[in-house]
């Protein structure tokens, strides 16, 4: 494209020169002088037709082919019948002008919103008066001492324009570069999509494969518990702490795919029937690891928040409060508070606790930057549960943040979710 760009920039610069050669040729017969004029239209057509491309069009070339023949033909028939120069020479005139015509047209109608400096410039600096001129040659060109004026209004009008198409050029390599670029990110992100699809179904495929596999594997554990060989039970514990962690990291990769896809409506749900359902998934295995786990409601019951209640109860809070569990000592305990303020309510998780180092407090909710430590009875994790906290809160409309400490005198760390409060007193429900 460069090549033929630059090559329409030579042959204008040519048809230029030829224009004056055979202008200047030409002295003499109101015929000779209405017919020469004709040869303007080719560099008026190349340099209207570098405008036109620069809005994604392009001139009929054909129309300006017939319409030339026409004209000459038309231009003969009237000086056999003598009608004076100007009838012989202004549809010449008209027709070669017609592509300048056209050009400020677009420029200045249909396309006046998009049109940049540069295409005004050369609408009102070039074509506006290479019209005149054309109008000018069939008006004057006859008279004689006039061609001066003529020929120097021309010069000048196709000067200005050599110095303008370059200016298009330009843009129009710039247009097919963007052009180029737009094409290959769009294949690409098409390529992209039919493989995040492909990986998708897989990933889909081998979870549930996996999971299948897997709850075999601890039932089949659990048999193995029932033994009276101590060396069996102890190899069966130590098992089923793997097998856990595999459930839960199966788990945890259904949920992000859950929210990946998730579109589904929230409803309102109030902070006592999220407190109660909490305390029943918890009591056991706060009760086993012998640490309190005690529930403070401070928001009014006429109060709920809108959240899906099944991936809020069991994709944040379980998170959260199964977290608080895993890194409590032993005797402690975890305060789970609900306190209502300026339209949020807050979710205050506090346990005491190993707490964590600055370094993962600062990348607790990154799923790029997960992390896993064991806790303090040596249990494991996959380090995607806080990261799926955050990602729920904000499908909730909410935000989360984590402050944690590791000074013996006070550990623990202290996680808040803030998700915004709605009065909908049909929903209140209350724990009596």
């Amino acid at each position: 494209m460069k090549e033929r760009l630059f090559r329409e920039l030579a042959v204008y610069w040519l048809l230029v020169l030829l224009v004056f050669i055979i202008e200047g040729g030409v002295k003499t017969g109101e015929l000779a002088l209405s017919l020469v004029f004709i040869v303007n239209i080719l560099p008026i057509y190349i340099m209207s037709n570098f405008l036109i491309r620069s809005y994604g069009m392009n001139l009929n070339a054909k129309k300006y082919v017939v319409s030339s023949f026409a004209v000459i033909v038309l231009a003969i028939i009237n000086d056999q019948l003598n009608f004076p120069f100007f009838v012989l020479a202004f549809p010449i005139a008209f027709v070669s002008a017609m592509p300048m015509i056209e050009a400020i047209y677009h420029t200045l109608k249909t396309k006046k919103k998009e049109a940049s400096f540069v295409q005004k410039f050369m609408a009102a600096a070039v074509f506006v008066p290479g019209i005149f001129c054309c109008f000018h040659y069939a008006i004057a060109r006859n008279i004689p001492g006039t061609e001066m004026v003529g020929y120097g209004s021309a010069f000048l009008n196709y000067i200005i324009a050599s110095i303008a198409l370059p200016v298009f050029v330009i843009q129009e390599l710039n247009r097919e570069k963007t052009e180029k670029l737009e094409l290959l990110v769009a294949e690409r992100t098409k390529e992209l999509y039919a493989s995040k699809v492909q990986k998708e179904k897989l990933l889909r495929v081998v979870v549930h494969d996996i999971s299948n596999a897997l709850q075999a594997l601890i039932l089949q554990t659990n048999r193995l518990s029932l033994s009276r060989d101590e060396k069996v039970i102890e190899t069966s514990i130590r098992m089923m702490k793997n097998l856990d962690a595999i459930s839960d990291l199966t788990k945890h990769v259904k949920e992000m795919e859950h929210l990946r896809a998730k579109s589904g409506k929230l409803h309102p749900v109030s902070i006592d029937e999220c407190f109660a359902e909490i305390k029943e998934l918890f009591y056991e295995r706060y009760q086993q690891k012998n640490v309190s786990l005690h529930f403070i409601n401070k928001v009014p019951a006429d109060i709920v928040i809108y959240v899906d209640k099944v991936s809020f109860i069991h994709s944040v809070a379980s998170n959260i409060i199964s977290n608080a569990l895993k890194f409590s000592y032993p005797n402690s305990e975890v305060v789970v508070t609900a306190t209502e303020d300026n339209g949020q309510v807050h979710f205050v998780v506090q346990d005491y606790g190993v707490g964590m180092s600055e370094k993962y407090l600062t990348n607790l909710f990154e799923f790029e930057s997960s992390f896993t430590t064991l806790g303090t009875g040596g249990e494991r994790g996959t380090g995607f549960g806080m990261p799926l906290v955050k990602n729920y809160t904000e499908i909730f409309g909410g935000t989360v943040s984590a402050r944690s400490s590791q000074h013996k005198e006070a550990s623990g760390t202290c996680i808040q979710v803030s998700l915004p409060a709605v009065v909908h007193r049909d929903h209140a429900t209350s724990l009596n």
